[in-house]
């Protein structure tokens, strides 16, 4: 069994851990831990919106395949950093590499991220439009109440597990239109970055995935009656190494989310981690705190031997 040091890593490495992420800053840390580190491979799995990439990261020789994906919403862009630091661990340990391959899609909303952070750069007039659509709702707090893509669709609303039921809880809610937060789409699979998702996850054989979101210090690995083949076992293991508790979604959000998309279409274990405590966006001033206990997570969740 690996194990973290639980060692602060604030300023530590390649990846900064003391600033908010943008997709500019992504791309430039990718680059770097790409030229430090040959065995990692970087490769594009999609486009945004905004045609801003949708990267993905692999590592590692082993017989299981493992995908960590983050930022589905935009104002857990906190996600895409324990993602990235996660990663630069795991390749500084050349030993760790042949238990899983492992894939990292480390921002699956680049375009919300850039919102709620401050990369959209010249492209004010997006965010004015995204402002005057939050004002209609309840998102006090913009950008900072903003999880959907540039576009107002939610993305982990956006799959196909489920989907009618999602809109129907939703628009029941008064989420009827692209707006913060919980707007199912058009149809599902309208977004281009959950097409993406979708089609990176069918042509490779994941053992089971882990979706990191924020904030409960929950774990979320069931969707309605299906009980794939290892998944209580895995959740209990992830539950004993972090402190977090299982749990199970409220019925009005358990549809249409990729852990609901991935276990109906695989059978396989799919898991949502709710990483860390407080208010959306947290700030990254909790990364120490919050990577103590999804560090050892991680590496419980793509050892080789489960």
């Amino acid at each position: 069994m690996i194990v973290t040091t639980g060692k602060s890593h604030s300023g530590a490495g390649i990846v900064p851990t003391t600033k908010p992420f943008t997709s500019m800053l992504l791309q430039e840390i990718i680059n770097k831990l790409a030229a430090m580190f040959p065995a990692i491979n970087v490769s594009i799995i999609g486009t945004s919106r905004l045609g801003r990439p949708i990267y993905v990261l692999t590592i590692g020789q082993g017989n299981k395949s493992v995908m960590i994906n983050a930022a589905h919403h935009a104002n857990e862009w906190i996600t895409s950093v324990l993602a990235m630091r996660f990663l630069e661990e795991y390749a500084s340990e050349p030993k760790w590499i042949n238990e899983t391959a492992l894939h990292i899609i480390p921002m699956v909303n680049p375009d919300g991220v850039d919102l709620v952070t401050g990369g959209l750069g010249r492209l004010r007039i997006l965010y004015k439009k995204a402002e005057a659509q939050a004002r209609s709702t309840e998102c006090d707090e913009f950008p900072g109440c903003w999880k959907a893509n540039i576009i107002g669709v939610d993305l982990n609303s956006n799959y196909p597990a489920g989907w009618e039921e999602a809109k129907k809880h939703k628009f029941a809610r008064g989420y009827t239109r692209p707006g913060p937060r919980d707007y199912v789409g058009e149809y599902p699979l309208s977004e281009p970055e959950t097409s993406a998702m979708a089609a990176y996850t069918l042509v490779n054989d994941f053992a089971h995935t882990i979706s990191l979101h924020t904030q409960g210090e929950e774990i979320y690995w069931r969707y309605q009656d299906y009980m794939p083949e290892g998944a209580a076992e895995l959740a209990a293991r992830l539950s004993k190494v972090s402190g977090y508790v299982c749990e199970d979604v409220p019925e009005t959000s358990s549809h249409a989310g990729y852990r609901d998309w991935f276990i109906e279409t695989t059978n396989r274990p799919g898991m949502t981690i709710e990483c860390g405590f407080g208010e959306n966006p947290l700030p990254i001033s909790d990364f120490d705190e919050i990577y103590k206990k999804v560090a050892p997570l991680l590496h419980e969740a793509i050892r080789g031997d489960i």
